[in-house]
């Protein structure tokens, strides 16, 4: 009674829960009575992944608790997250009344499979002596339900197939019931014993119970039929049934939905004649054929000549465009590509080639954890997938979703030897006028600028991270020297000759703000004897150039909120606008004017040189490198001497302001002098009074600045002993020490100064880059900052240059050319667009190169390619030629080499039918 209370009560709170307990104390009393109470049989436990249904449909014994779930809305068809349904569940409990009551459900599928095996194939397989009384009843229950035992499984068996197949030994393991289920089963179903396997399931029953009479049976052509046919490659047997089959369906959307699981298993056997069987030569593959499955899974077993056949047959509009790419095909390819193999015969990087011959693919494809196939030959160590990717223009800056790109684990040699291969000259000689160099930036280019692009919502407007792969390269150790590579450094220039009009005139304003305000602050703030005109100019200039900087920090805060008020920098900038305003706006003499002044006048000198610092002339950044450098490794070891400095501060403190006291209190009794006051001043600093003053001091004589004939030692010796530690330790060793770390990092800078500058350029070129990628687009100012500065003024794809290369001409000033398509039609076109680097349409071209225009004519000058880029590129045409005569040098030897060897063959061949006859 209390137990029948409990549970009613728990049917209350919480009916699920009742249902569960109830099934598991097999009260099926209280089982209905949660059910009338809400309870829901089809709600999984998320710890177990199973509903009470599911859970009585494998426990034996609870038949009736099955039929009260499916009173109550059970959904016999549902598959759990495994894959099975309830009736292999069912199966699994191994009691026929189980089975039975879920048999009487109307429409429940008695052969659905589950991996390939029918409920009959699952019950075959467990039989055992132990339970096949339960087993044989259950079967005995699918056949009166008119369970198909002909359908064969994953290793094109039936489930009599199973049966007889494990029943070799039958005799001699005392299993006489197997005779009983198979003669039980030949009797009571049609049972096909000669389409599967060649006739195997007849050659094993004659085999293994001879005293069995096998009744005649021809089974009609089915699906099941054609599907074994095509696993057993009995291609003649499969044309008779494939033609019988067609002939007698009337239904077309039936048959549309059998001929992709034909197609499918054709393509599952690799064998290239069925699929050509089944799809006729008008036939076309598309995204109703279940396209991106059939080439992921030739993609998956290297099925190359099934894939090349399939590809032939597909179309070229956007539909089958994106069908194609809806699975990142090229790295299923990679990733199964073995290193040991030869790649002539590797079937996979037969696959490769086939993907990147088709001007469809998508080479950048990404799968869902961001990684392309250039990610993954790197990961894999495929070096000569990674060549042929890279050859073919793969991006070299996608990011996974780990924040890696494909270069952070490649071999530096190995993207150096593809840069290599992106300079390339025309047919001239070097010395020649019209000779050229063309610098190919492919690997540059943002997957959304190609034409195959179909993922993302990338479109071709945004404003893309082109400088991504650069900056990597940058900050990496073992990349950094790519940064003076020809193909890098020419593309870095060209940004920054896109960028330096902005940039110079930035320059220029904070140039004159700086000056301005300094002139104002010296010579006219607070002073009378000064032209008004000259202080009110002043003025203005310095009121103008302040609003400038403000309106510059407003807009990049609007873009970057977040990771503007991460910077320092910004930080000292806001602060020197602050304060320019409270100097500019009003005229006031105070010491609060002069702090504020003094402020601004040092802040505004920090924020020119910073500036200054990253002109893009060597020695400058170079030295504001050092700059930066020493003072950093500086304060880090200040950090750690600090310790050190602060102990004798203390003591020093301790020691010499004893006397200092004493002192006081002597002269106490004396009147003072007024111009003693300065000396007392001096008297203080030099002998230690007060705690800050006496860190002060340590400071100043940590540069060796000691004026020890004004301290006053006391006349025990532990003073000048505690001294003489302090020139020792610090003065000597803790001084020569920081200052031979600003010698060193000052050599190793002036060593990498090339690389440095460079350093320099693209961190500035990423920060103005960065900083136009604002996902906002509302807002008036927004729009505004966009219009003076466009999102994409810093890009170079894909209209800026359209065809992915820049053409110099060393022999003409290295002046920089940029071509530009043909117009469609035009025969006499020169310049072709390859069909993997092909970008979107983007506007009429005009018909011939032009030379690189920024729109800047007071620095002519600087649109020329930089005279050390030209020199490396021409060291690496020439070292290639170099080594292109040495290779046409060994050729004819290898040729004469395979030439004799054929011929020994040949005469060994001759030799050896001698010997036979």
């Amino acid at each position: 009674m209390n137990n029948t209370s409990n549970i009613h009560l728990l049917c209350v709170s919480d009916p699920q829960h009742a249902l569960a307990v109830s099934l598991a104390d097999k009260n099926l009393k209280n089982f209905q009575y949660a059910l009338s109470s809400g309870a829901d049989p089809n709600v999984r436990d998320d710890s177990v992944g199973l509903s009470v249904f599911e859970h009585a449909c494998q426990t034996a014994g609870s038949a009736k608790f099955i039929f009260e779930c499916l009173k109550h809305g059970a959904d016999s068809q549902l598959p759990n997250i495994n894959g099975k349904y309830p009736i292999h569940l069912a199966i699994a409990s191994e009691d026929p009344d189980n089975i039975r009551t879920l048999l009487d459900t109307p429409g429940l599928n008695i052969d659905v499979a589950y991996q390939d095996q029918t409920p009959l194939h699952l019950l075959f397989d467990r039989l055992t002596n132990n339970n096949w009384e339960n087993v044989f009843d259950c079967v005995k229950q699918f056949i009166r339900k008119g369970a198909d035992v002909n359908i064969p499984n994953s290793d094109n068996r039936t489930a009599i197939g199973v049966l007889v197949k494990n029943s070799k030994n039958w005799q001699k393991n005392s299993e006489y019931w197997r005779k009983d289920i198979l003669q039980y089963c030949l009797k009571f179903a049609s049972v096909d014993v000669d389409s599967f396997r060649k006739g195997e399931l007849r050659k094993k029953i004659v085999e293994y119970f001879p005293d069995i009479t096998i009744p005649d049976f021809t089974m009609e052509t089915n699906l099941a039929v054609l599907i074994s046919l095509i696993k057993s490659q009995n291609e003649r047997k499969f044309d008779l049934a494939l033609k019988q089959y067609k002939d007698k369906q009337t239904d077309e959307k039936e048959w549309q939905r059998e001929f992709k699981e034909l197609l499918k298993a054709a393509v599952q056997t690799g064998k290239l004649s069925l699929v050509s069987k089944l799809t006729p030569d008008y036939y076309k593959f598309d995204a109703g054929s279940d396209l991106p499955e059939l080439l992921a899974r030739c993609c998956n077993y290297g099925f190359h000549d099934i894939l090349s056949f399939i590809l032939a047959r597909t179309g070229h509009d956007i539909t089958d465009v994106k069908s194609i790419n809806s699975t990142p095909l090229l790295s299923l390819v990679v990733k199964e590509i073995n290193t040991l193999k030869d790649r002539e015969k590797c079937p996979f990087f037969k696959c490769l080639n086939i993907l990147l011959e088709d001007g469809r693919v998508e080479i950048d494809k990404q799968d869902e954890k961001g990684f392309s196939a250039l990610h993954y030959a790197v990961k894999y160590k495929v070096d000569s997938a990674v060549e042929l990717l890279l050859s073919n223009s793969a991006y070299i800056g996608a990011v996974n979703m780990f924040k890696e790109l494909p270069i952070c684990e490649m071999h530096p040699e190995t993207l150096e030897d593809y840069l290599d291969s992106c300079v390339t000259a025309n047919e001239k000689r070097p010395g020649d006028d019209d000779y050229e160099v063309n610098i190919d930036f492919s690997c540059l280019v943002p997957p959304h600028f190609k034409k195959n692009y179909t993922g993302g919502t990338d479109t071709p407007n945004k404003a893309s991270d082109e400088m991504l792969p650069i900056v990597y390269m940058a900050n990496s150790s073992d990349l950094k020297h790519l940064l003076k590579h020809p193909v890098i450094s020419s593309y870095v220039l060209i940004k920054w000759l896109r960028l330096s009009l902005y940039f110079y005139i930035n320059l220029v304003i904070c140039t004159l703000f700086f000056l301005a305000f300094t002139c104002y602050i010296v010579r006219c703030y607070g002073q009378e004897d000064v032209d008004r005109w000259i202080k009110e100019l002043l003025r203005i200039i310095c009121l103008l150039g302040t609003t400038y900087m403000a309106l510059r920090e407003i807009g990049q805060m609007m873009l970057h909120v977040k990771m503007y008020f991460a910077s320092i920098e910004n930080w000292m900038e806001i602060t020197l606008i602050i304060a320019s305003y409270t100097v500019l706006l009003k005229e006031f003499q105070s010491e609060a004017r002069q702090i504020i002044s003094a402020v601004v006048i040092l802040l505004s000198a920090v924020e020119f040189t910073l500036l200054v610092g990253t002109l893009p002339v060597l020695s400058i950044s170079t030295h504001m490198v050092m700059l930066k450098t020493v003072s950093k490794n500086f304060l880090k070891s200040l950090i750690l001497y600090s310790i050190i400095l602060i102990s004798f501060a203390f003591c020093f403190y301790t020691l010499f302001n004893v006397n200092n006291a004493g002192n006081t209190r002597s002269s106490n009794s004396t009147p003072k002098e007024e111009n003693d006051e300065p000396q007392e001043e001096e008297d203080k600093f030099n002998t230690f009074a007060g705690i800050g003053t006496a860190l002060l001091k340590t400071v100043v004589m940590l540069t060796g600045e000691f004026e020890a004939a004004n301290i006053k030692f006391q006349i025990n010796g532990v003073s000048y002993l505690i001294f003489l530690l302090f020139i020792f330790f610090v003065a000597i060793v803790i001084f020569n020490l920081m200052n031979g770390l600003a010698v060193s990092d000052t050599a190793a800078i002036k060593a990498e100064a090339e690389l440095i500058g460079l350093s320099q350029k693209v961190d500035v070129i990423s920060k103005y880059e960065n900083a136009l990628k604002s996902p906002k687009t509302n807002g008036v100012l927004i729009k505004l900052i966009f219009v003076v500065f466009p999102r994409t003024f810093l890009q170079l794809f894909p209209d800026y240059l359209p065809l992915n290369y820049v053409i110099v001409a060393p022999n003409q000033s290295n002046t920089i050319f940029i071509p530009r398509p043909q117009p469609r039609g035009d025969a006499e076109s020169v310049i072709e667009v390859e069909s993997h680097i092909e970008l979107l349409p983007s506007g009429p071209r005009s018909n011939e190169k032009f030379k690189l225009s920024l729109g800047c004519c007071i620095l002519p000058s600087i649109s020329k390619m930089d005279n050390k880029i030209m020199k490396y590129a021409k060291e690496i045409l020439h070292s290639r030629n170099k080594r292109g005569h040495v290779i046409d040098k060994i050729q004819p030897l290898e040729m004469r080499l395979s030439k004799i060897e054929s011929n020994i063959e040949t005469i060994l061949q001759y030799l050896r039918s001698k010997e036979t006859k």
